[in-house]
């Protein structure tokens, strides 16, 4: 039996231990395919094995809503498609100023992003403002603004959530 009946088969009986299964073995077999369509536009090892984990975990995702009929051509389209809006996320994150974010000529302090930026001003620091804004504004993965300030995923995921609860406390207040 080949995989996209194997697949079709698991999602129908509703079967999540058979969908394991089978997703585990697409794993297995198109890792490696994945990782030399990534490598084609990344080049940073580190990268293409982060970027081949997010093509994975998309494609999982996606399983159960969308029918499947060549799992190989969707593993690719989905790496390609990873890989280039890594390097397009990655060249806009070389030309993105901090300044930009933080200089607002005199006609934009009437807006509500200037009383939103001032508020997050008095509670937050100016990397957790720029973090925020990065993330909700400028729509950056937490990859790319981990990239950015050379921190750990998970550091500036940290960084992140706990900016956001202290804003939400700090306006509450």
């Amino acid at each position: 039996m080949n995989l996209e009946t194997k697949l079709k088969n698991s999602i129908i009986k509703k079967d999540e231990v058979l969908l394991d299964s089978v997703f585990e073995e697409i794993y297995n077999k198109y890792f490696n395919l994945s990782a030399f369509i990534i490598s084609k536009y990344v080049k940073n090892k580190l990268d293409v094995e982060e970027l081949v984990n997010d093509v994975f975990f998309k494609f999982y995702e996606k399983i159960i809503e969308t029918e499947i009929n060549n799992i190989k051509y969707y593993i690719v389209s989905i790496s390609k498609n990873c890989a280039i809006n890594f390097v397009t996320k990655k060249t806009l994150l070389i030309e993105y100023d901090e300044t930009y974010i933080n200089n607002f000529n005199d006609s934009n302090k009437d807006t509500l992003y200037y009383e939103v930026i001032n508020e997050m001003e008095k509670i937050l620091t100016s990397e957790e403002i720029n973090i925020i804004l990065l993330h909700e504004i400028y729509m950056f993965s937490i990859n790319d603004i981990s990239i950015k300030y050379n921190k750990p995923r998970t550091t500036i995921s940290s960084i992140y959530k706990r900016a956001i609860k202290k804003f939400q406390k700090g306006v509450c207040l």
